[in-house]
């Protein structure tokens, strides 16, 4: 039995694999880590015989205790995000950070009512305008104002697929203390932990679907993602060799660690496809159609299907241009659960500090506008 007495569980629930970190919350360092891959080809009853679930009766038996809470990483395809903006009209009067969190806090009630099938998974920290000028958003806004509007990035997932996410572990006596969008916890964990900075972008191409997330520092300026992944390459590469799928995969794997020569017919099957979903995951981005990044873009590729690309580089077209430089991040197993558990620790959600108006309250919004929601 593992000497861990106040456990804290981060549960990254990913396309191929499962992973469960439990750490304890008093010595963080101190932590157990366990992993197991999903045979997607069976077809299981989902609540009862889970991997999810094996590994969570498992540490336990390890802690010799049950573990009442767990915080969930997943990247649903139903994931999205969307821009919200306000405007508040305020007379010359000194505006602090208690008008901004009312503001911010308003907004969330607003984009909850709108989007009634949706759930707020993440709410960014937003962008402040005083009279026409940005300022930062830190914990000591005092500034006299005549005009702000304070603009956030959301994002959301299904509620649908929220609440079933939520029952399944109800049924197992689990509360989930928080869903976390896997693709931008990781993405963010790797810009803190290289020291990335400027513009940068990651895909991550995972088994049935692939994400996008662009960042500038550490704020995340887009995300998008494509029903396209690592198990399209498989079944291309299936039906123009004309094998089965598992020789198509083997294939595949055996061209990521040696590619040679011999294989320029499997190198334009695998290209092929990645150019398709790198094309779609940055199709319509309004950033790039506003030229922000001109050719400042750094490129990662994270991800157990992006492994195709170890010796496999693409060459991009002018119409990616913007991209600066591209290489591949090999990830550790674990690294996801630790940024997770870093970004729990960090990410104090923004509370008002006096009551909340009702929504038919008229007059408190002088302008309420740029409102759009991106999938």
């Amino acid at each position: 039995m593992t000497n861990i007495t106040s456990p804290i569980s981060i549960l990254e629930f990913g396309s191929t694999h499962i992973r469960l970190a439990i750490y304890d919350k008093l010595i963080l360092n101190q932590s157990l880590f366990y992993e197991e891959k999903i045979d997607f080809t069976r077809n299981e009853n989902f609540i009862e015989n889970h991997p999810i679930f094996n590994l969570i009766m498992k540490a336990e038996k390890d802690i010799g205790q049950h573990l009442n809470e767990v915080l969930l990483m997943t990247d649903s395809s139903s994931i999205h995000s969307l821009d919200f903006s306000i405007q508040k009209n305020y007379d010359k009067k000194i505006v602090t950070n208690e008008d901004i969190n009312y503001l911010i806090n308003e907004s969330e009630q607003v984009v909850k009512k709108i989007n009634q099938d949706q759930d707020i998974l993440h709410i960014m920290k937003p962008n402040i305008i005083f009279d026409n000028k940005s300022i930062e958003y830190t914990d000591n806004i005092s500034q006299e104002v005549s005009k702000a509007n304070v603009e956030l990035k959301i994002v959301m997932i299904n509620k649908k697929t929220c609440d079933s996410i939520k029952s399944l572990f109800i049924k197992k006596h689990i509360l989930l203390k928080n869903i976390f969008c896997t693709s931008y916890i990781k993405s963010l964990g790797l810009i803190n932990k290289i020291g990335i900075s400027g513009y940068s972008s990651f895909i991550d191409i995972g088994l049935k679907k692939s994400s996008l997330t662009i960042f500038k520092d550490d704020k995340l300026l887009y995300l998008n993602n494509t029903h396209i992944g690592g198990d399209h390459i498989t079944k291309d590469i299936s039906k123009v060799l004309n094998i089965d799928y598992r020789k198509a995969e083997a294939k595949k794997i055996k061209f990521s660690k040696n590619n040679t020569k011999d294989n320029e017919l499997l190198k334009k099957i695998i290209n092929s496809r990645l150019e398709e979903i790198i094309e779609l995951l940055f199709l319509n981005c309004p950033l790039i159609k506003n030229n922000l990044f001109n050719s400042d873009l750094s490129l990662f590729f994270t991800g157990n299907g992006s492994r195709v690309l170890s010796n496999n580089l693409l060459s991009f077209g002018p119409e990616f241009s913007f991209i600066n430089e591209m290489s591949i991040i090999d990830e550790g197993k674990k690294d996801s659960c630790d940024s997770a558990l870093k970004f729990d620790a960090n990410n104090k959600k923004i509370q008002p500090q006096k009551p909340i108006i009702s929504l038919e309250n008229k007059g408190f919004f002088e302008k309420l506008f740029e409102y759009f929601n991106r999938k």
